[in-house]
Order: structure tokens, then sequence, then C-alpha cells
């Protein structure tokens, strides 16, 4: 499956994106605005330069297929675009996108608008006529998902009809049309016409998360790269890509969340084991079974839980008493991007910015998760190295309150602050060839290399992965 993944891909590089204009979508739920303390989350929090693509989230229609503000936003959503569209002005790059949908909006009025011609006209003149008034680039429709919750067996056929004539409705006007889908086989395989939907659309968010969740009964990775059953990132995307999807358009999904889950018995924490439901909620997301990155890691740095990193499936989780909870952090996100790079994918996009650690309140560093995705794939920060000429990128890492830290068998070797920094020197990172830190005077500083580039211990700089002999 992996030979043939590598082949479409290579056939699809004629068509690909550069790896130094890999979109970087980031969505922005407005709602956040509304968290309480240190959750709160607003406009001018978001940093313009770590995004390509901002999706503001969400816009709804009407019973008759009209575009329409969500009637909960209306006292703040023209006064938050107005803030939002001021981003432009530290990136003019920027594109801001409405994005359309969701899972609250169901499914019922898109089946419905979608097979209409009428409605389908309205629809369309409506979203022209707002994101025009308001300066969007273009819209992220986000509907979830065709087939099913209500929908009709006719909304595979009318999704492609909807976006052809979005698509000729936005390109005299230089608008952007974009999509997020399902990930799973099922859910492609029942919702879409993969060919035919590419054909219009500049690309398609794929929503490789919610991969387990506590109404499964059993604990399970939020995003697992691999492993898993077939609920996993690659499988995933190995699905859009042998069905017609063009890696070119392909967008990965990143979550910064995790599910979590009570623990059946405490005693059993591996992924796999019974769970008893939901777990507690986050101070600011305050929905059970979901608690965004800034709230666990909050936990974490606030109390000692165990936190391991499973290499089996290529994310972390972590457990203390009977709460559990699998997410993605900076280890598992670079694991990530450098399967998206493999493929050359046209980038990622993340759900959503305003639950990374936005504030800075557990390392020091803001927005570690999206610092993460500019870092490794190229956009590059202000003050930091972006060259491949074989500079490294450089970061410090910052001790935290205590954490305990263990490993699954074969995996990576505990990183403690105790055992990181015992004598002065380089090293190769613990787990990822294209990293390597230094120790000095017993602080670590850690440093990624340019892209495609290992560290290499007998030269001590960066070099071709053939000639550094990393073993990892």
């Amino acid at each position: 499956m992996k030979f043939e993944i590598l082949v479409i891909a290579f056939f699809s590089l004629l068509g690909a994106c550069s790896c130094n204009a890999k979109i970087i979508n980031c969505y922005f739920g407005t709602w956040s605005n509304y968290r309480p303390g240190l959750g709160q989350f607003e406009p001018e929090h978001i940093n313009a330069n770590l995004c390509t693509h901002l999706s503001y989230s969400f816009f709804g229609i009407t019973e008759v297929g009209e575009f329409r503000m969500l009637d909960a936003w209306l006292d703040m959503d023209l006064n938050f675009i107005k803030r939002t569209m001021a981003l432009k002005h530290d990136n003019s790059n920027l594109k801001v996108l409405a994005a359309i949908g969701g899972w609250n909006e169901g499914s019922i009025k898109y089946s419905q608008m979608a097979g209409d011609p009428a409605k389908r006209k309205r629809f369309i003149q409506s979203t022209v006529d707002f994101v025009r008034q308001h300066g969007f680039d273009g819209i992220d429709l986000d509907w979830e998902y065709p087939g099913q919750r209500g929908g009709s067996m006719d909304d595979k056929h009318n999704f492609v009809v909807l976006l052809r004539e979005l698509k000729e409705s936005f390109t005299p006007l230089n608008l952007e049309l974009s999509i997020a889908v399902g990930a799973s086989a099922y859910t492609a395989s029942t919702s879409y016409d993969i060919p035919n939907i590419a054909k219009y659309v500049d690309f398609i968010n794929v929503m490789t998360y919610d991969l387990g969740m506590a109404s499964d009964g059993v604990l399970g990775s939020n995003a697992p790269l691999r492993g898993q059953g077939d609920n996993n990132v690659e499988n995933c995307i190995g699905y859009w890509l042998q069905n017609g999807a063009p890696a070119s358009k392909l967008v990965l999904g990143l979550a910064f969340y995790g599910r979590t889950f009570q623990l059946a018995n405490n005693k059993l924490t591996t992924p796999g084991s019974p769970s008893s439901g939901a777990g507690a909620p986050g101070p600011y997301t305050r929905e059970s079974g979901f608690m965004g990155y800034n709230e666990i890691c909050t936990l974490q740095t606030a109390g000692v839980w165990t936190t391991v990193f499973n290499a089996e499936h290529g994310v972390p989780y972590t457990y203390n008493d009977n709460q559990w909870i699998g997410y993605d952090n900076v280890q598992s996100l670079e694991l990530k991007l450098n399967y998206m790079r493999s493929l050359n994918l046209a980038g990622v996009m993340l759900w959503s910015i305003e639950t990374d650690d936005f504030r800075g309140e557990c390392g020091g560093e803001q927005y570690p998760l999206l610092n993460t995705i500019n870092r490794k794939i190229g956009m590059g920060m202000e003050g930091q190295e972006n060259s491949t000429t074989g500079s490294a990128t450089s970061t410090t890492t910052t001790t935290m309150k205590p954490v305990v830290t263990s490993t699954t068998p074969g995996g990576p070797p505990p990183s403690t602050p105790e055992n990181l920094c015992s004598e002065d020197g380089y090293f190769t990172h613990e787990y990822d060839c294209n990293r390597f830190y230094q120790c000095v005077g017993g602080k670590r500083h850690d440093f990624i290399c340019p892209p495609d580039l290992h560290f290499d211990m007998n030269s001590m700089a960066c070099n071709w992965p053939s000639l550094a002999n990393c073993g990892y």
C-alpha cells in the first residue's frame, strides 16, 4: 500500500506546489471569544505570519439556502470580521476564508440546497455578495457530510454540481474555494466523488483526527499516524490518493487538541484498554471528551502526569488517576509533517488555532505547535534561520514543572531534564534524525537541520542522510 501511495505521489509532482509554498490553513473558531480566563481568544491573539490561510469558522445557511451569519454570534461577528481582516496589514499574503458549515450545522439543509438549482443559485449569489462586501478571499465549504446525517443518496453527485457552479462564479472574481472533508474510507466512499470534486476546488482539507473517541469504548489515539487498525492518518490519506485526489490539492489535517477518556481500570492505560466513557472537560473548552492542547499542557505543568510516546502509533498519550488523554505534541506533529512532505501534499491545516498554547503558558513559547509547523515546512519565522544550506534553526527547551515521562518498548528514551544534559557537547536527538541538541552548563538547546538533512555526529554538522548514518 505504501508503495502504491508513493507512486501516485510521484506522478502528482508535475502539478504539486513546491516545498516552499506549502499551505498552512489555520481554522479560527470564533466562539473561543467566550471562553473563560486564559482560554479567551480574540483576533488580536493571532500571529498572521504563521498562517497562509485563516478559515474564519463558522457561517451557515438558511432553510432556503441563503448564506447567513450564525444567530448566536450576530452581536459580535461584524466586529470580529473587521478585526480579523486587519491581520492582512501584518501579512499582506494572508488569505482569509469564510468557513461555511461544520458539525453543528448538520447536513440536511446543505443536501436540500445542493439538490435544488434555485437554492444553489441563491446560495452562491448570497455567498459572493457577503465575501466581497467584507473582504474575504473565498470560502471553505464544510458540509458534514454529503449522503449522511439525513442527506440524500444524490448528494455525492449534487456536491460536484455545487462545487462546479461555485468555481464558475468565483474564478472571474479571483476567489478561492476549498472544502473540508471526512477522512475515513467509509466517509470518503459514501460522500465524495473524489476525482470530480478535485477538479473544482483549490485544495481539500482532510480532517485526519477524531479517529479514536470515548464512544469507541476503548482508549484510542485522536490522530494516530499509523496503527490502531485502519483508523490512522496514513490509511486515510492513502485512500484519498488512491481514489483520485491529487497530492497537489490534498491538505493534511492536524489536531491541536486531544480526546479525553475515563479509565475503566486505573492500571490498564495502554491504547485499546477499556474506557468507561468520556474524560473530564477542560477549564476553557468545557466539553467532556475533548481538551485543547493549551489545556493539556497546563494540566501537565500543574501536576504529575505520566506521559508516554507511543512509537507504534506515532503520538503521545498522558494519564493521571482515572483520566487519560490521547493528543498531539511537537514530537508527533513533526512526524506527520515528515509524512506530508514525503508525499508532497499541498500542506497542512490545523483545528484549531485557539487551542494551541497561544499565550505561551506552558513552555514560554507562544504557539509552540504552530511554530513547529512553520519551522518544519520552511515558511520561516522572524529572527530564525530558514536557510537550506546547512545552518540549523535553534529553539531553547524550557524546563517545566515535574512531569513523569516514560516510553513504550522500542520507542525513544525518557526526555527528562535530569538525563538530557549530564555533560556538555552535541548529541543526536532521541527519535528524529533531522534534529540534534547541545548541552551547555547543564542547559539543553534544541536545533533543527534544514529539510531532508540529518545531523552527523562525525562532522558535527547537518549532512545528507546517506552520509550521516543516523540509525533511528
